[in-house]
């Protein structure tokens, strides 16, 4: 009895969906993407670890008419064999693209729920109204951290106005909303910003963005009314045969009380006070690279270069708080393939920042198969071997003696195989070198775990992505 009402029930939802599909033009789509993953991180004392983890998407999209549309993303991701799933509540934006993009809370729910409207209020204007990836200029400051079986969205609001060359964009992000009985116990963080874009700049692409940020959630037991800003540009385009990017971003406002929790030595940092410190902090990015299409496999080499501002003594001395946060980027595609510096706060580095000098290749050995590998060189951009952060090194416990800038390198390892016009199957390889800077302020516990911290990292995994 109870089975064939199961039965009926299933096959009326089968035939009322169909009746709307072609009532309301629905296109249905989707994704299956299993992972396969071996990882043996830098402790000595720890033992290889294996994991299956999956992704199943689900997506529909009702063009109700010609200025009207919802956009329906189901996800379901898992671990093989595991039940963690139980939790209540969903994931937040809380950016910074590290484990919190991942976290199994429901078994399934909606990634992605939006309305667009096309020519809002008669306007030359699309409006687009719910929980949304937000991705920016290649994923720098705004991504999706898509490699994360969870990825990641915003509940936002974005309205964009394109006409001929040019774009303009602006996106509210409710990142939190947490507020008590009144505004003086608000939990919120908010952000705002203005991207514009223009096209046929030296051969690409030059955009600017200014990004407001807000945050008050910062205390338990109070607001720690925080207000800080963004603003850069960013040219990407093809001159001479060269492919190549540039782009550059200054923060300055509020540091909020991380100045004074994160052992830095900044003059005037006052606990849980928001405004006592401000940031100074830039961000550099430059790639060149080159395709040689008339040699066998297509060969493409690439030279980068990143360099995020860190803490230092001129900082400290000057109340300021130096390193650069990379708000929700998708740090996986800049900073190496075993994301060890995905905290967009700057902790995976000690608030000391960081320089990563790398080398990519790409070919192609044969039709429907491409090999990459990355060979990354990191650094703290902060110097820790000279005067100019006695103070700062002085106040943290983390480091000890004359450690060094480097923090490591970085090896990554990809082949892909075009299986058919809707699977690609990928495996890849990666080995970091560490260091006892590496040791000391990655692996978060200091000076008394090295050399335990100061082993080698590999990572290993093999996925298939099927889209349909």
């Amino acid at each position: 009895m109870k089975r064939n009402l199961f039965l009926a029930i299933a096959v009326a939802v089968v035939m009322v969906a169909t009746t709307v599909a072609q009532a309301a033009d629905v296109t249905f789509s989707g994704q299956f993407r299993p992972r396969f993953n071996i990882n043996e991180d830098h402790d000595a004392t720890s033992s290889p670890r294996e994991r299956f983890d999956t992704r199943v998407r689900l997506n529909a999209k009702a063009n109700i008419n010609a200025n009207t549309e919802v956009f329906l993303q189901f996800q379901s991701v898992g671990i093989w064999g595991s039940s963690t799933n139980t939790g209540a509540g969903t994931r937040v934006s809380v950016g910074g693209g590290g484990t919190q993009s991942s976290d199994i809370l429901n078994d399934v729910g909606f990634h992605q729920a939006y309305l667009t409207l096309k020519n809002f209020n008669g306007q030359a204007i699309d409006a687009k109204i719910g929980r949304q990836e937000v991705v920016v200029d290649g994923h720098r400051l705004f991504g999706h951290t898509g490699w994360t079986q969870g990825a990641e969205t915003k509940d936002a609001i974005r309205l964009t106005h394109a006409a001929g060359n040019h774009s303009l964009n602006y996106t509210f992000i409710m990142g939190t909303e947490a507020d008590a009985t009144d505004d003086s116990t608000a939990q919120d963080a908010n952000v705002h910003f203005v991207h514009a874009a223009t096209q046929g700049v030296m051969g690409g692409t030059l955009s600017g963005i200014f990004v407001v940020f807000t945050d008050d959630t910062s205390i338990a037991g109070g607001p720690d009314r925080e207000e800080w800003y963004t603003v850069g540009a960013r040219q990407k385009g093809k001159l001479s045969g060269l492919d190549y990017r540039v782009e550059f971003y200054h923060q300055f406002g509020d540091a909020g009380i991380i100045a004074g929790t994160c052992a830095c030595g900044v003059t005037g940092a006052v606990a849980n006070t928001a405004e006592s410190v401000d940031r100074d902090a830039q961000m550099f990015g430059i790639r060149v690279g080159k395709t040689f299409a008339n040699t066998k496999g297509k060969p493409t080499i690439t030279l980068w270069f990143d360099q995020l501002s860190g803490h230092d003594d001129d900082d400290g001395a000057g109340g300021d708080f130096g390193q650069f946060n990379t708000l929700y980027d998708t740090g996986h595609k800049f900073y190496g393939f075993q994301d060890f510096y995905l905290n967009n706060g700057g902790a995976g580095t000690g608030y000391y920042g960081l320089r990563d000098l790398a080398i990519k290749t790409k070919f192609t050995p044969t039709a429907g198969w491409t090999a990459k590998a990355d060979m990354h060189f990191f650094s703290t951009q902060t110097d820790l071997d000279s005067a100019d952060s006695d103070t700062t090194i002085a106040a943290d416990a983390d480091l000890t003696g004359a450690t060094g800038n480097d923090l490591g390198q970085e090896l990554d390892l990809t082949l892909v195989h075009k299986y058919d016009a809707n699977t690609n199957i990928q495996i890849g390889y990666s080995h970091y070198w560490t260091t006892t800077t590496f040791g000391m302020l990655n692996a978060g516990s200091g000076a008394a775990t090295i050399p335990s911290n100061n082993d080698g990292s590999d990572w290993f995994y093999a996925q298939v992505d099927t889209k349909f």
